[in-house]
């Protein structure tokens, strides 16, 4: 059996670490397209208030570990939300076992995005619609949805989001400001 070298298994999670934060900043000032599919795993999102214009939702499916499930899909054509926490636990890395990254963009209007989408299998909190049309086909007013789709749209939304079981999170620009990434052994880190 082999044994596990402290100072490789150490250097290793430190490059990864700071690939990731120079991804971060580069998505910060709006150099990356934003694109978060962990790979079949759920992660939870929940933000004190959003603020968004051009709200759609439409019921697609996301492919999780071989199993295909429903999902809401959420599109925003442009958002502006405040104290964002972002978490995924992950259960097999490598030296270490499970271990929890978090995202955390304290303050009012911390976050921006354009053109949002969100896949969520649970989403809780409180939600307000201006000039909402209920069950509507959705690809009228979001090319990637399938024709006939059940959809929603709204022209402006307000979203205070609890806890959000969110599948995969794609924007054309997302920046933030305040930003604090850790990552810890176990689950003790979620949001």
């Amino acid at each position: 059996m082999g044994r596990i070298n402290g100072k490789k298994a150490a250097a290793a999670l430190t490059v990864s670490m700071l690939a990731f934060g120079v991804t971060g900043v580069a998505v910060a000032q709006g150099g990356l397209t934003a694109n978060l599919a962990l790979s079949g795993t759920f992660f939870k999102v929940s933000m004190t208030h959003l603020e968004g214009e051009d709200f759609s939702l439409f019921m697609d499916s996301e492919d999780m570990s071989g199993d295909n499930i429903p999902v809401a899909r959420l599109k925003f054509g442009h958002a502006v939300a405040s104290n964002l926490c972002l978490s995924a636990t992950l259960p097999d890395i490598p030296a270490v076992g499970e271990g929890t990254l978090q995202l955390i963009a304290k303050g009012d209007g911390s976050v921006e995005v354009n053109d949002l989408l969100v896949g969520a299998s649970d989403i809780k909190g409180a939600l307000n619609l201006t000039d909402a049309s209920v069950g509507i086909d959705a690809s009228q007013v979001i090319p990637s949805a399938t024709q006939g789709a059940w959809g929603l749209y709204s022209s402006k939304v307000t979203l205070s989001a609890d806890d959000i079981k969110a599948t995969a999170v794609g924007a054309k620009k997302l920046s933030a400001k305040g930003v604090t990434v850790t990552v810890k052994k176990g689950r003790e880190n979620a949001c």
